[in-house]
């Protein structure tokens, strides 16, 4: 038997791979240092927070900074995970951050049914985790419920404080420098702020920098149950995630009705949508499959065809969902600073309540451009149902206005084939007949659809190859609203909808009191004054930061960071009163 070019490249592929597979193996059994030195390169990702405190109903805003030894030359990691953790080792908020040029923003809306309690920021990549959790980026957070009793234990001894353990550089390195144009500032007065990175030893700004002003927090103090020793970060035995590189990656396994994985198993993947593209894998041996989509926003419909109806899939989960060795518990420890704070924070959390005066603003939902992309070249007729008579049926209309392809029915069943318009003999391979930008082979359902659906019909007589795929030809059928609900699925398809990444659902509201207003006697009271998670920096090497105070008097903290382009996370920090 003759094995076609499509499967004889299929065969060099597996072959190579598993040749290089083992060669890793060997080499990482014998070199195990200069393999995990050269060959994988670490991520570092840290977190700019909006506050360190949080009352529940608060948004918290967050700013992910991610590198490697590779950046800025090359990104490992298009997409970012972060988690808000209970002390109980649940995973309260997840949300996907995508990463452009090793930066992303997100916020968490903090329910307000959550207890009073110790919670963990936990934010990690997918290439990350073949190190383990102790690479990931963990801050220690309060979160308090002001409508809930909780106990306080006072205690005026010196108390040990934890501190965050992240790759953010020492605050005194002076890489940053934050300058403001006064020391002090009366309530609603307009600040302005300068930052410098020109200081920097030989070291630029990759991207943008991050601000937060916010009220200054009393140290809350952590008491540990128990100690345990810091583990270090090893490099990994073997690769089990791949990186979301230059994308975002949907992972799965495939297996048969008895659960057992089918390795080495042609999958496939597309979108309904007014474009139409196809991706490829082969399982590996344990029916692995991986799919690299578009880094987007939001959320996208993926249609995977199996090769056979009785495989089934499951997809990989994204999140690590807490911990997998829980940290030190944690007893929180509230002096009398800190529950001074606390009463003043609440009393000014009862009046914006009460007053219904909010700091932040529901983004507008913002529709996806639909995309219209086609993998493959112009084709060699396009038809536009609509700029000619009303026929019958659809096979009508290739009979009339594409003489390339025939229709003909066999055992009931409609069979397609392509004329080569060059060569004048039908084309062997299979044609790649495709609905709404899904590859669909059941010609009758096809046939079937009423033609005041269709939209445009796209030919393309003549074989064509494209990365996995061999096909006799090309015919692109869309309907009207390009949703692939004209037929049913395939018994070899899964349909659903995947999160690529979050979408922005609030923005922080700068307010603005150059304009003096009499009727306004609404106070401001809020503990953050500013976050601005994008400032552009000038070619000069400088930025400028502006806002206004509010009627809540005392110490904010100016914490500002950014990216230098060897891949260091650089942060400063300063200080303002408000009186």
């Amino acid at each position: 038997m003759e094995i076609d070019q499509y499967m004889h490249h299929k065969v060099k592929i597996i072959v190579l791979a598993t040749a290089v597979m083992l060669l890793w193996n060997e080499l990482a059994a014998q070199y195990p240092e200069s393999i995990s030195s050269v060959d994988c390169p670490r991520e570092k990702i840290s977190a700019l927070l909006s506050q360190e405190n949080v009352f529940t109903g608060e948004i918290l805003w967050f700013k992910i900074y991610c590198s490697s030894i590779l950046f800025p030359g090359e990104e490992l990691s298009s997409l970012a995970f972060i988690e808000l953790v209970s002390s109980e080792n649940t995973s309260i908020l997840r949300k996907k951050i995508l990463l452009k040029h090793g930066e992303g923003t997100g916020e968490f809306k903090i329910p307000e049914n959550l207890p009073t309690g110790i919670y963990y920021i936990l934010a990690y990549t997918n290439w990350m985790k073949n190190f383990g959790e102790e690479s990931f980026f963990r801050k220690e957070m309060i979160i308090v419920n002001p409508y809930q009793p909780f106990s306080n234990k006072y205690d005026s001894l010196s108390f040990v404080e934890k501190h965050d353990e992240t790759s953010v550089t020492d605050i005194n390195a002076n890489k940053l420098k934050i300058i403001p144009d006064k020391n002090k500032y009366s309530t609603r007065e307009h600040v302005t702020m300068k930052i410098e990175t020109v200081s920097l030893p030989g070291k630029t700004i990759t991207g943008r920098l991050s601000v937060s002003v916010y009220r200054k927090e009393p140290k809350m103090i952590f008491s540990a149950k128990k100690s345990k020793e810091k583990e270090l970060i090893k490099a990994p035995e073997n690769i089990t995630f791949m990186p979301d590189y230059h994308g975002i990656l949907l992972s799965g396994k495939l297996t048969d009705n008895s659960g057992h994985a089918t390795p080495f198993a042609f999958v496939t993947a597309s979108s309904p949508g007014k474009g139409t593209d196809i991706k490829s894998h082969i399982t590996d041996r344990n029916g692995n499959f991986h799919f690299l989509l578009e880094p987007k926003e939001g959320e996208k419909e993926i249609v995977i065809t199996l090769p056979a109806g009785d495989m089934k899939i499951s997809l990989e989960e994204s999140f690590w969902n807490g911990f997998r060795g829980p940290p030190d518990s944690l007893v929180l420890i509230l002096n009398r600073e800190a529950v001074s704070f606390l009463k003043e924070k609440y009393a000014c959390y009862q009046l914006l309540d009460r007053f219904k005066k909010q700091y932040f603003i529901k983004n507008t939902p913002v529709e996806n451009v639909p995309d219209t992309n086609v993998f493959y070249s112009k084709p060699h007729q396009l038809i536009k149902l609509g700029n000619y008579i009303d026929l019958d049926s659809l096979r009508e209309y290739f009979y009339e206005l594409v003489p390339a392809v025939k229709f003909a029915q066999r055992n009931g069943e409609i069979e397609i084939s392509v004329l080569d318009p060059l060569t004048m003999t039908y084309v062997e391979d299979k044609p790649g007949i495709f609905l709404d930008g899904i590859l669909y082979d059941n010609f009758s359902a096809i046939a079937d659809i009423p033609v005041e659906e269709i939209d445009r019909i796209a030919v393309l007589p003549t074989s064509y190859y494209y990365k996995d795929f061999s096909f006799g030809g090309i015919i692109d059928i869309h309907t009207k609203k390009s949703d692939f609900n004209s037929v049913k699925p395939l018994p070899n398809m899964t349909r659903f909808i995947y999160p690529l990444s979050h979408v922005a659902e609030w923005r922080f509201l700068s307010l603005d009191y150059s304009i003096a207003d009499p009727s306004d006697r609404i106070p401001d009271l809020r503990f953050l004054l500013h976050w601005e998670p994008v400032v552009r920096i000038e070619k000069s090497g400088e930025a400028l930061i502006q806002f206004y105070t509010g009627d809540v008097k005392g110490i904010f903290v100016v914490k500002v960071v950014g990216l230098s382009d060897d891949g260091e996370i650089l942060q400063a920090e300063s200080e303002i009163n408000v009186y």
